[in-house]
């Protein structure tokens, strides 16, 4: 019997044989508010491999109760060495995440182009200074790095088949590479900086010294943009300002023996947690699909629809009705102009 995953085929076309490859589909996936965990050595300490892992959704780790400490998800020591490098001396690490909202991807409670990272602490028993919150435009930029790296991680993952260095959550990529962590994460005029090409004004890798013992600590930051796209200034939930640090939310530490952690930092309190979902009342009239909803005082509500054949795809993916709705405390209604005999609602809430 022939496998499927082994099949090739050939074509003859005016005597000349052409061999078509079988598609390698990419193991390595992601999405919006996930959180890429980059490993490289950058100059004389440079080896042939460099790493990246998707450790799952930055919310899950913001939502944790204050003080909890827990394995990080999908890392394995195994995946540093032997998988990809000969030892834990000189290398340089980083955690990274984005959120770009757009008509397929909402966060409810997030604004477009708000990041995460770490940032190096100069001692590992003292959390660091906080970054600065950036304009809206600034934290554009820094978020479509972040995104070009675990896109570059998904196209390497593409080019080879499954297996222990290419997952779901993890691919070993080669270095010198225009698509692997480096290509991404290094400064302009030195690549063993990590200013993701020269968009963050600082460095986000934390470098573990030689001959490594003990620990290996950086602080992981939630970073709002100071204004949304219409220049309206952005209130932090965590904080109440619209300016100033960003929030610390708690700290990565890896360890000389290859496993790393995450300690949830001792503010935890979101001072607006999103709104619980709403129970919909719906009613047809005429071609007029009335939906009401109770409401919290100050959540912004939209109401998005899909057919039958959008019920097997991602939430993410169905489509908005045109404006929003914001509660007061009472019932409030949406109203969808629609010829459909069959449509499907959800409402999101901020």
């Amino acid at each position: 019997m022939k496998s499927k995953h082994n099949f090739i085929k050939w074509l003859f076309a005016a005597g000349t044989a052409v061999l078509i490859s079988p598609v390698v589909q990419a193991q390595f996936i992601y999405t919006n508010n996930d959180l890429l965990l980059g490993f490289r050595k950058t100059g004389i300490h440079t080896e042939s491999f460099e790493a990246a892992v998707n450790i799952g959704q930055a919310t899950n780790y913001v939502y944790l109760q204050p003080g909890t400490t827990l394995p990080v998800p999908g890392f394995t020591a195994s995946q540093l060495t032997p998988d990809s490098f000969s030892d834990l001396n000189f290398l340089s690490w980083s955690v990274s995440g984005f959120v770009k909202t757009n008509t397929l991807f909402v966060l409810p409670g997030y604004n477009n182009n708000t990041i995460w990272l770490t940032i190096p602490r100069s001692n590992a028993t003292t959390q660091g200074t906080p970054p600065a919150r950036l304009n809206y435009s600034q934290q554009g930029s820094v978020a479509t790095q972040i995104k070009s790296i675990f896109s570059g991680a998904s196209y390497l993952s593409s080019q080879s088949s499954a297996g222990p260095e290419n997952t779901a959550t993890f691919i070993r990529e080669p270095v010198n590479n225009s698509a692997n962590v480096s290509a991404f994460i290094g400064s302009v005029i030195d690549s063993s900086g990590s200013t993701l090409r020269d968009s963050y004004p600082q460095n986000i890798e934390t470098t573990t010294p030689a001959s490594f013992s003990g620990t290996s600590v950086a602080d992981f930051y939630e970073i709002r943009p100071t204004v949304d796209p219409q220049g309206k200034a952005v209130t932090d939930p965590h904080t109440g300002q619209t300016s100033g640090d960003a929030y610390y939310v708690g700290s990565f530490t890896l360890n000389s023996n290859g496993t790393m952690t995450f300690t949830r930092g001792s503010s935890g309190v979101i001072t607006n947690p999103p709104p619980a979902a709403p129970i919909l009342s719906v009613l047809r009239t005429d071609n007029a699909t009335h939906i009401s909803l109770p409401t919290d005082k100050g959540a912004i509500y939209t109401l998005h629809f899909t057919d039958a054949a959008g019920l097997v795809t991602p939430l993410s993916f169905w489509n908005a009705v045109p404006g929003k709705v914001t509660g007061d405390g009472t019932t409030k209604e949406f109203i969808d102009s629609t010829a459909d005999s069959i449509r499907f609602y959800r409402v999101s809430a901020e």
